[in-house]
């Protein structure tokens, strides 16, 4: 068995959300293969690098969507969530940024108090450029503490009125947006994806599929660990 019930932590959770104010492409790092534990016979634990409402919830829907694939229910998940330090700008503003983001914030959790958990996750979002462009996107780390994934959502181009602010001058993302839509506290809310995709896509959203992304090589795990020939 690992951890505290769930009722502890689901507690945990709701406690934080009250409080916070404030790719589909992925790479794949493969690391010394894990066995593994039967999760048919003890809870799944759940680390979150973040108490952030849309990240917290995107994990919980991805993982109670993932939860056969991973040989459980979705009522033997345990969620445990701490604000981590992602170790790089509030608001990120290149590829290699957002990586270093999500993973330090994962890495954070095995360093720190959450050593039991069978997954550690971390999430980041922010902009980078291309070709005279800026996007918006969302990137996952995940690692049992033995391999580890990255995986992305899909990108969408930031208008100029943020990314000048953002990209160029170097503002905060979250104080841009809260500007520009005229509303309190978005990231914690629909997010800069729900402002501009007028909610079709929100940062939950974007989180989740770059969770799901991330994840591929456990849940799919044959087909990664498959040996060339």
């Amino acid at each position: 068995m690992v951890g505290s019930g769930c009722e502890s932590v689901d507690v945990r959770l709701w406690a934080c959300s009250q409080f916070i104010d404030s790719p589909s492409n992925f790479l794949y790092y493969e690391l010394p293969f894990c066995t593994g534990i039967s999760m048919s016979e003890s809870p799944l634990r759940v680390a979150i690098g973040s108490t952030r409402r849309p990240k917290v919830e995107a994990v919980k829907a991805v993982f109670t969507q993932l939860a056969p694939l991973l040989d459980t229910g979705p009522d033997m998940i345990e969620y445990v969530a701490h604000d981590m330090d992602s170790g790089v700008d509030e608001t990120p503003r290149t590829l290699d940024h957002l990586m270093s983001g999500a993973r330090n914030r994962a890495r954070a959790l095995i360093a720190g108090t959450e050593r039991t958990a069978h997954f550690f996750i971390g999430l980041e979002g922010g902009l980078w450029s291309a070709s005279g462009v800026v996007f918006l996107q969302s990137w996952a780390f995940v690692t049992d503490g033995k391999r580890e994934s990255f995986g992305a959502s899909g990108a969408i181009m930031v208008p100029e009125v943020i990314a000048d602010s953002v990209f160029h001058r170097g503002e905060s993302l979250g104080a841009v947006i809260d500007m520009v839509a005229e509303e309190e506290n978005v990231r914690s809310n629909q997010g800069t994806w729900g402002i501009l995709t007028k909610d079709r896509l929100t940062r939950q959203q974007s989180f989740e599929t770059a969770l799901l992304s991330a994840l591929a090589p456990f849940y799919n795990a044959g087909l990664y660990l498959h040996e060339r020939h």
